[in-house]
């Protein structure tokens, strides 16, 4: 902070992601990449997507062993990001930033309406706005359900013991559309916000190095920009 005009340097950092979020993150993009592509193959096997994605995997016994092993990767993820939010000082701080309240439904309104033209400002951000909660929470009961209906669906013959036909096959497709949506919803709206919007083009490279610039966090995050202020980080 510069002494004589008391403003954080344009040029300062911030921490916004540790290196646990970090790692995390890495493994959770890595996991569902590989699970989208192994999917494709089953879920178009009949088209030459699906064909081709089923020769590029080594054939179809290999498609299988892929994505039974990345989604055993994904429900481990999902156990220990459920501990780790729960369970630990750094976790259980970003938890409470990440629950949804009123204020995110009425700053989501306010935000329709300012791209409308019908209100003056956009809302003032957080650290986390109702973008990145609805991703979050999204995502989350999103890798809940694909791990519930993949799980069923991967103890078939268990299964069939206890459920009729009509719920696997009502499973399966779940199953195969609610990854198709992930993938849809990452590749589209997580892709822009994160690569292609202006504010952060070519990328927000915090999940890298854990950091964002003190001027995009106040132009994106003002009250967050302000509580940090005040405490004396910035």
């Amino acid at each position: 902070m510069t002494a004589a005009s008391g403003e954080t340097p344009k040029s300062a950092t911030i921490v916004r992601m540790s290196l646990m979020f970090r790692v995390q993150h890495v493994l959770l993009m890595v996991t569902l990449l590989v699970l989208a592509l192994t999917g494709f193959a089953l879920m178009y096997h009949e088209n030459w997507i699906g064909r081709g994605l089923i020769r590029l995997e080594g054939g179809i016994l290999y498609r299988g062993f892929l994505h039974r092993a990345a989604a055993s990767l994904l429900m481990a993820q999902l156990l220990f990001h459920a501990f780790y939010m729960l369970f630990t000082r750094e976790g259980k701080k970003e938890l409470g930033e990440f629950l949804l309240r009123r204020r995110d439904f009425s700053d989501f309104l306010q935000a329709i309406r300012y791209n409308l033209g019908t209100a003056a400002e956009y809302p003032l951000i957080g650290k986390y706005g109702y973008k990145e909660k609805f991703q979050y929470w999204g995502a989350t009961i999103g890798i809940l359900l694909i791990s519930v209906t993949g799980l069923i669906l991967w103890a078939e013959t268990f299964s069939m013991r206890f459920l009729p036909k009509l719920v696997l096959d009502v499973t399966l497709i779940i199953h195969g559309y609610q990854g198709l949506l992930a993938f849809v919803i990452l590749l589209f709206w997580h892709l822009y916000n994160e690569h292609l919007n202006a504010s952060v083009f070519p990328m927000n490279d915090a999940w890298l190095t854990g950091r964002v610039k003190a001027e995009w966090l106040r132009q994106e995050h003002p009250l967050e920009y302000e509580k940090l202020k005040q405490e004396g980080i910035l």
